[in-house]
């Protein structure tokens, strides 16, 4: 198997296990619908979760995040054992900042709670503040989560962390049919800190297969565990760069027609979900390759690397862009419009919507780009231009929220995006081909007497066929639904989906023609790979039907 194969097969799995994540997270809302409804008690469960979730779960996504590169660096240099230690070292300290903040958050749950719900009072205020307790050891099991997850992804092993993934919503699920209506809120507040602890109980085997034994050692003067904390902060600064953005967008959307904020939100949600699946899948999977290569100072294999991922990204994301702006209409008009979410509504949404699709690809390519300078140790870089993107989304909402409305809002976050990749592209290919020149000089590196670059030619190459081919399986797609229109008419639910998923069928099959005709290199890989899949998953089912004829 290629790497190119084996790229597409490991983001393969972690994008079909995201799949049933989101189908299980939906089965965790419905199943609080079903049990608490819209009641004081599921208000005080969401607010208790706000600053153990939202505050401590971006610090432990940052603690992750850069522990990957130091860990491969450590082990390239220092060996697999001295990895492990400093491994211990991360982790114990982990555990008693964890601790520490776990503390502070039980002395301070009033405080911490009059901040994040000012309008709870009585006994909504007393049950928040409850939640709040209950939930804070949560911070704990979400660092140590997500430490054991970057060192089997390290290790090229993707499946695990993917998979007790989904422990967590099936624990909460059973806690909450069948403890809530016996307990109460209160269990489904212990049910999400155990479920949390389950996925690290979860890892714990194939850590110990990974040849990891924990030691009771910190040592401040490790200068792997130095480096992570040099590291989390310009990420954790650039997470709250980006949340202030977003909250600049709210505040200007909330002085347009009633509904704007929420449009925005819709459209927002739905433009996230391709790249939240497959989008996620490709960098969780490309960003431990390339923070390997990166500690072995293989430029060149880091440039290859780098440019596989962006022209995957782009021959998955593009065309969905195109088919969800030219769908924007039915597709908003089936998830939402029922009950309150009326025609208007869907209009509004949709229209946020055509211009958040330019960004589909956008963002999750400059993500990409982020990890490919986080692979050199590098977060001030992402940093700096995050938060010029975020000036440059600020003026460009204050120019377009006129003219456009939502639509002003969700275009300058779609042209931030744009600057973002273009910005980091540019800055990643001279930093490359610096590192790269400095290697050869000092016969560092293999991969030949040039200076490695991203292989941009390629990516380009790529990138016009799969353009070229978008917009032509674009306007196959409007034909398309134009012609399922006229002869499924009706408003139901099945009708709809009849036409969507009609359409959506023939845009995969336009566009799978036209980038075999065109030559674009990821149709024959993902051709491959998809056979590969199918005969070995019909190579079981033959054998589980000879199993049971034996039977």
């Amino acid at each position: 198997m290629t790497a190119r194969e084996g790229l597409f097969k490991a983001a393969g799995i972690v994008a079909v296990v995201s799949v049933i994540s989101k189908f299980l997270g939906f089965a965790r809302e419905a199943s609080m619908a079903a049990v608490f409804g819209a009641t004081h008690a599921t208000d005080a469960y969401l607010m208790g979760q706000t600053i153990p979730s939202l505050i401590f779960a971006s610090v432990g996504a940052a603690l992750g995040t850069t522990f990957i590169p130091v860990f491969s660096q450590v082990r390239q240099e220092r060996g697999r054992e001295a990895a492990f230690r400093m491994a211990s070292s991360v982790i114990n300290a982990t555990v008693l900042l964890s601790f520490l903040f776990i503390a502070v958050g039980e002395l301070l749950a009033g405080p911490l709670t009059r901040l994040v719900a000012p309008g709870f009072r009585g006994p909504v205020y007393a049950l928040t503040v409850d939640m709040t307790r209950i939930m804070f050891p949560m911070v704990l099991f979400q660092a140590l989560s997500g430490l054991m997850a970057g060192m089997l992804q390290t290790d090229g092993n993707f499946t695990v962390p993917a998979v007790v993934g989904l422990a967590f919503n099936v624990v909460l699920i059973t806690a909450i049919l069948g403890l809530g209506p016996v307990f109460g809120i209160q269990a489904v507040a212990v049910a999400t800190v155990f479920s949390i602890a389950v996925q690290v109980v979860l890892q714990v085997p194939a850590m110990w297969r990974l040849g990891y034994r924990w030691h009771p050692i910190l040592d401040l003067r490790d200068p792997g565990l130095r480096r992570i904390g040099a590291l989390v902060g310009p990420v954790l600064v650039a997470t709250a760069v980006g949340q202030a953005g977003t909250l600049v967008d709210r505040m200007l959307a909330s002085g347009l027609a009633a509904g704007s904020v929420a449009a925005l939100n819709y459209a927002n949600r739905l433009m996230g979900l391709v790249p939240g699946v497959i989008g996620t899948a490709i960098t969780t999977v490309m960003y431990p390759t390339l923070a390997k290569l990166a500690a072995e100072k293989d430029w060149s294999r880091f440039g290859k690397a780098f440019a596989e991922a962006a022209k995957m990204i782009n021959f998955v994301m593009i065309p969905v862009a195109v088919g969800m702006a030219v769908l924007r209409v039915p597709l908003v008009r089936l998830v939402f419009e029922r009950g309150a979410f009326d025609a208007r509504a869907t209009e509004a949404t949709a229209w946020a919507l055509l211009f958040f699709c330019l960004g589909v690809a956008v963002f999750t390519l400059r993500d990409m780009i982020s990890r490919a300078f986080f692979a050199f140790q590098d977060t001030k870089a992402p940093m700096i231009i995050g938060m010029a993107g975020v000036g440059i989304n600020i003026v460009l909402n204050l120019l377009l929220v006129g003219p456009l409305q939502q639509g002003g809002l969700a275009l300058a976050t779609s042209l931030a995006g744009v600057f973002g990749v273009g910005a980091l592209l540019w800055m990643l290919r001279v930093r490359v081909k610096a590192v790269s020149s400095e290697a050869l000089s000092a016969n560092a590196a293999p991969g030949g007497s040039k200076p490695a670059g991203i292989c941009g030619k390629a990516i380009l190459s790529s990138l016009w066929r799969v353009i070229v081919a978008s917009a032509l399986m674009g306007g196959a797609v409007w034909l398309a639904y134009g012609w399922l229109e006229a002869r499924v008419p009706g408003g139901g639910v099945v009708a709809q989906a009849v036409r969507l998923f009609g359409a959506v069928g023939t845009g995969v099959v336009v566009y799978a023609a036209l980038v075999w005709v065109l030559g674009v290199p990821e149709a024959r890989t993902a051709l491959e790979v998809a056979v590969q899949a199918w005969n070995k998953g019909w190579t079981r089912v033959r054998g589980w039907r000879r199993a049971w004829g034996r039977a």
